[in-house]
């Protein structure tokens, strides 16, 4: 799918109320950070092209991301096209898509890698940023070309729901809690480095880490497996999933016939998890605010490219959402 926007400019700046983050060593989120105040521009000197490419437009995380980028386009007056790969196992579609990026007469790639590390998708990296800037976000993306990203840690999100989840445990009883994780791809640039973030965070002895089941992060895909996750049937069974698993969770957990029900937690957030927090079928789940990354995506790739870039990897700081204390949906999620 490609969507093409081209907006006019707007003179009302955004405020931000989120707090944003900046590593000390850029593109290493195991250096500390500092907290940073980010004054919008207010327009950019031309229209600038901008070149989009994600993983997918399937669930509405992503499409959270690109109201956030879209709604700062159009303030800035900047035009983009906007790629989805169909999925993260579509690794050469989107290395397709980014060479035919730097063919096109676009200013700067946006992209939200369907992986980290894969050698073929850092070659074309390697390839193309020395004719156009490359700009990451989202998804982790190791690749020493990249002249920015806007991000946040996945370990880290997995590490604070792993603490969250400990912290939920009942304090009058032993008794042992066994753990079920259903993912995105291990192919992907953020599915298997926030499972070692909630791994690290799970630090009760009182919780067996189980199954760890993995599939695209449609609905579809995320419903098959949270099948096999609640299954067995188990007494103090924890189901964490990916926002398409927890809302489906909520949905399967209401048919078993099981004596006791699953708790569910999110590894990130979504319009779905939020209606399940407010009503207590979910308990936790991890907020990067969605809406704010495509915004500053935005924003970092028109400083890049005007050279008022101050800081060359920056993101929100990640906060864990609960039923008694949920995030304004300005810059976490899409309203509807």
């Amino acid at each position: 799918m490609m969507l093409l926007s081209v907006f006019s400019p707007s003179s009302k700046a955004d405020e931000i109320d989120v707090t944003i983050e900046a590593h000390q060593k850029p593109f290493d989120f195991s250096s500390p950070t500092s907290e940073v105040s980010i004054a919008p521009l207010h327009k950019a000197v031309k229209d600038w092209s901008l070149c989009v490419l994600v993983p997918h437009m399937k669930d509405e995380y992503w499409i959270s991301v690109h109201s956030g980028f879209e709604h700062r386009a159009k303030a800035l007056g900047v035009s983009f096209t906007w790629h989805e790969a169909g999925g993260y196992l579509q690794l050469d579609r989107q290395i397709r898509q980014i060479q035919q990026c730097a063919e096109e007469d676009h200013d700067a790639i946006v992209l939200g890698a369907v992986s980290a590390d894969n050698s073929a998708l850092l070659a074309t990296i390697k390839d193309v940023a020395s004719s156009i800037p490359v700009i990451a976000f989202i998804n982790e993306l190791h690749a020493p070309e990249l002249s920015s990203k806007v991000a946040v840690s996945w370990e880290k999100m997995g590490e604070l729901l792993g603490h969250q989840i400990v912290k939920d445990l009942p304090q009058d009883t032993d008794e042992i809690y066994r753990l079920s994780l259903v993912s995105g791809p291990s192919e992907s640039g953020w599915a298997p480095i926030l499972e070692a973030g909630l791994r690290r965070g799970l630090t009760s002895s009182r919780i067996r880490f189980g199954l760890s089941l993995e599939a695209d992060s449609d609905y579809h895909n995320q419903f098959l497996q949270v099948e096999k996750a609640v299954a067995a049937c188990a007494p103090n069974h924890i189901i964490v999933g990916s926002a398409p698993a927890a809302e489906a969770a909520m949905s399967l957990v209401r048919l078993i016939p099981c004596p006791t029900k699953p708790q569910i937690y999110s590894t990130y957030y979504s319009l779905a998890v939020k209606r399940g927090l407010r009503s207590g079928k979910i308990r936790a789940a991890t907020v990067d605010y969605a809406v704010l990354q495509g915004w500053l995506a935005v924003e970092q790739a028109i400083r890049l490219l005007e050279g008022q870039m101050q800081f060359e990897q920056l993101g929100p700081k990640i906060e864990v959402a609960t039923p008694n204390q949920i995030p304004d949906d300005k810059w976490a999620v899409i309203s509807r």
